[in-house]
């Protein structure tokens, strides 16, 4: 399903923006007011938020996970029928 996909890379997307503005306020001198710690807190909630979406969308169906290796599944090698 390619909406799950696209909300992921959106997740994650926002989950750098906030990194990123978390660094920013750094680097100015900002971090007495609270700002980077806001903006840290906003990264690690985005990036639990992509974990938490990703399990509940291999639970649901949505994705469905695979083996690094192309030709094996579960560490079997999978038949392709043209022998």
């Amino acid at each position: 399903m390619l909406w799950v996909k696209v909300l992921a890379l959106l997740l994650l997307a926002a989950a750098v923006v906030a990194l990123f503005s978390g660094l920013n306020s750094m680097v100015r001198g900002q971090s007495a007011d609270g700002r980077t710690v806001r903006a840290l807190a906003w990264r690690v909630g985005l990036s639990l938020l992509v974990f938490l979406f990703l399990i509940l969308s291999m639970y649901m169906g949505w994705v469905e996970p695979h083996d690094v290796r192309y030709n094996e599944r579960y560490g079997v090698p999978i038949e392709d029928g043209t022998e």
